[in-house]
């Protein structure tokens, strides 16, 4: 959930080294990337840093950045597995562990494959430790826009790291927690445990009063779970990406259900060239996309029926949801 909860995942010293930054700069830390005999690098304020051997961040690469050496990166990883690669080798062969907080990191690895699957990784070589933020009332700039005469579906889309997930936490909890009077009943799909940071059975995010929350479960099952037992108003769902998870949406639709959903778009014309993105709007379901343009303190809306006519103005070939086997776009 903070900054904090990365930490101890990390050598001591670069656990200490981090510590020491002023409030004003660790507050804005977004990443933490590591590379096995590389520069240590602090992604805040939309940039990249290098972590310098005294402690201080650079603006450019120089020979006193602080480099982690292989037992170094051999030590953080094994933390990061709890000293189980065996055990973490699930979630690993998609790219990603989990920790405490709800931290999510990234490994870049090479992958064992047996009878064309992924069994196994080797050859660890970079780490990400993203950095999840709770910002109350992110949200609520929007749903006083959109939410206070109305139940719309929205798509939320930023560029990677930009604010979906910190967007979506709030959305939940300010929607299931009586936003203008109102307690809706919202279901999270968090599959990877980003939203609502799960540690066991405890949710450690603020995702609201009458939220439930669906964990660990593929965003495709997770909707059709989710529609089937807890009878939602509004599901949210982080990065839709494949076509199972937009058909998953469109039978959602069919029983009445609303939807919040992400995705990767850095401006409005990236979102009309994106496969994912077309369907969502053909669906004519959804009512508006929300752009964040400044993480999640600046934004821009814009009504889905006119993504759409943009969308077939750019596009000769028409856009429809359809089940040809493929999954994802």
């Amino acid at each position: 959930m903070s900054l904090e909860t990365a930490l101890p995942v990390l050598s001591d010293k670069l656990a200490e080294m981090i510590s020491a930054m002023p409030g004003e700069i660790s507050k804005q830390i977004t990443e933490i990337r590591l590379k096995k005999c590389g520069a240590a690098v602090i992604a805040l304020g939309g940039g990249c840093y290098f972590l310098s051997e005294n402690g201080r961040l650079l603006n450019h690469y120089a020979k006193s950045a602080y480099t982690i050496g292989k037992d170094e990166f051999d030590f953080i990883f094994r933390r990061i597995c709890n000293y189980s690669l065996h055990s973490a080798i699930d979630s690993l062969s998609k790219g990603f562990i989990t920790c405490d907080g709800g931290n999510r990191i990234g490994v870049a690895s090479s992958a064992v494959i047996k009878a064309g699957e992924v069994t196994a990784v080797k050859d660890i070589t970079s780490l990400n430790i993203r950095i999840a933020n709770e910002i109350k009332d992110a949200a609520r700039p929007v749903l006083n826009m959109l939410y206070v005469n109305a139940l719309p579906s929205i798509i939320v889309a930023s560029p990677p790291a930009g604010g979906k997930t910190t967007f979506l936490r709030d959305y939940a909890r300010l929607l299931s927690s009586g936003f203008n009077n109102h307690y809706r009943k919202v279901v999270v799909i968090d599959e990877r445990n980003e939203i609502a940071e799960k540690q066991n059975s405890v949710l450690t995010a603020d995702v609201g009063v009458n939220t439930d929350v669906i964990t660990y479960f593929s965003k495709s099952d997770g909707i059709e779970m989710a529609v089937r037992t807890m009878s939602p108003e509004v599901i949210v769902c982080d990065e839709i990406s494949r076509r199972r998870e937009v058909l998953a949406m469109a039978d959602g639709f069919c029983s009445g259900v609303k939807f919040a959903v992400s995705v990767h778009a850095s401006s409005f014309g990236e979102m009309i060239s994106k496969p994912v993105i077309k369907s969502l709007v053909m669906m004519n379901e959804f009512e508006y996309a929300v752009l964040l343009k400044d993480y999640t303190n600046d934004f821009e809306i814009v009504k889905a029926s006119d993504l759409k006519s943009e969308i077939i103005r750019n596009n000769s070939a028409e856009f429809s949801v359809n089940n040809n086997g493929a999954d994802s776009f």
